[in-house]
Order: structure tokens, then C-alpha cells, then sequence
């Protein structure tokens, strides 16, 4: 069992998606709303991604949470110099690094930090230099924890759709897989985070990862939403992770 305390960050991508439906002309849902409710349920951080093809957080929302969100903003982000020039003049809190592609209707797996390791070892310095930590959106592979951890993330992110999305024997060995990644992330001096599909369900289930501190959490939170309001989605899920 965890004996960490795990906080909550509130994915807002697809309450910004709602807005984009119409283009942009509503000023409904009002984010930063959104963002003061959260806090007052008891979320600890606001994830946003800013996509390349600008689906649902546009700019100036990056602009505006940065400046005025009383939650500390996760900005979620290709690897990419446009992207770190926009981290580097808005300052989040955090960069979490994660694989993008335009045709997905979501974020598809894990990065392969092997892959661009030359170019997030660059951006993680960099951002570093300006108190800016990162993260790494990664599958639960031992190889990619190393990775991470040679390329300076202060965290990884493991993408946990899969493990949700499995069953039977495939969703064992799924977990035993992210356990022994989780023990691997702690021994190098990372902090350990999970997100991706997570709902009730899965959130008293991963709850017992160790080492987890952190789970970051969108989709579900803004359909039952629909149901309980913002508010108490939140506190329902926090329920669940306690």
C-alpha cells in the first residue's frame, strides 16, 4: 500500500474543447472559474495542454492561468522549440513533455525519451535554469525511467490508459510492470506521477502504486461533471484516492 499522500491535478482540456465547439465566440465555460472551484474541492494543480493544432487550450489561455490561476499550472507540451519558447515566457510551474500527434483524438501512449533524448536533455536544462521543473510522460518501462532520469526530469508521468483499459492477466501484468517501474523512478530520485483514463474505479486502484505522489486526471473528472458540478467531481475523486 502507498503511504504517500496523493495530490490531485485537474485536468481542463476538455471544459476549454466545450468553448472551442463554437469557435471560441462564447465566453462560457470561464476556466478560471473552473480553476477557483477546483482549489476550494481540493485539487493541488492544474494541467493544460497546448496542443500544436490548438484543439482546445489556445494561447491565451496559457497566458491567462499562468498569470492569474491561484492552482499551480502543469502545461503539458510536445517536444518542441515552439512550445518551450512559449513555457519559457509564461512560466508554469511545471512542463510535463508528452507525445503528440495531430491525426489522435487523444494522447496515445508514452513518450520515447530514448528517441529524443538529445533534444529533452536541451529543453529540461534550459527550463530548469529558469525553476521551471519537468516532467516525462512515459510508458511503465524500466528503460524509459532510466532515460528520464539521465536526461534531468524532475518526475515521470506514467501513462496509465493502457493498464485501465486492460483486463484479466494483461492488466497484472500491466500494474507489475508500473510497480516495478515506480520502485526503479524512487531509487534515482524521481517523483512518480500517473494520469491518463483515470476514474473512480482506477483511482482506488492506483492508489496503491508505490512511490506515488501525484496522479493527473481530465476526462473523467469534466463528464461527471455533468452529473455533480466541478466541485464535487473533484472531491469524489480525491474520495477515492485517499
Amino acid at each position: 500500500m502507498a503511504k504517500n499522500k496523493i495530490s490531485l491535478g485537474v485536468n481542463i482540456d476538455h471544459a476549454a474543447t466545450l468553448r472551442q465547439v463554437r469557435g471560441n465566440t462564447t465566453a462560457y465555460p470561464d476556466l478560471l472559474t473552473l480553476v477557483k472551484k477546483i482549489k476550494a474541492a481540493g485539487g493541488r494543480q492544474i494541467t493544460i495542454h497546448l496542443r500544436e493544432d490548438r484543439r482546445h487550450i489556445q494561447d491565451f489561455d496559457v497566458v491567462h492561468l499562468c498569470k492569474k490561476s491561484p492552482l499551480p499550472i502543469n502545461l503539458e507540451m510536445a517536444v518542441s522549440d515552439e512550445m518551450l519558447k512559449i513555457a519559457l515566457k509564461n512560466k508554469p510551474a511545471w512542463v510535463c513533455f508528452v507525445p503528440e500527434k495531430r491525426e489522435e483524438l487523444t494522447t496515445e501512449g508514452g513518450l520515447n525519451v530514448i528517441k529524443v533524448s538529445a533534444d529533452i536533455q536541451r529543453m529540461t536544462s534550459v527550463l530548469k535554469r529558469k525553476k521551471i521543473r519537468s516532467s516525462y510522460f512515459i510508458e511503465p518501462s524500466l528503460e524509459q525511467v532510466k532515460a528520464s532520469a539521465d536526461a534531468g526530469a524532475d518526475a515521470i508521468e506514467f501513462h496509465t490508459g493502457h493498464w485501465v483499459l486492460s483486463k484479466g492477466a494483461e492488466k497484472k501484468k500491466v500494474w507489475k510492470q508500473m510497480v516495478e517501474a515506480s520502485e526503479l523512478a524512487a531509487k534515482l530520485n524521481l517523483r512518480v506521477h500517473a494520469g491518463h483514463g483515470l476514474d473512480f474505479e482506477h483511482c482506488k486502484l492506483i492508489r496503491n502504486l508505490p512511490h506515488l505522489v501525484e496522479v493527473n486526471i481530465g476526462h473523467s473528472i469534466i463528464c461527471y461533471s455533468l452529473e455533480l458540478g466541478i466541485a464535487k467531481a473533484t472531491k469524489e475523486i480525491i474520495r477515492h484516492l485517499k
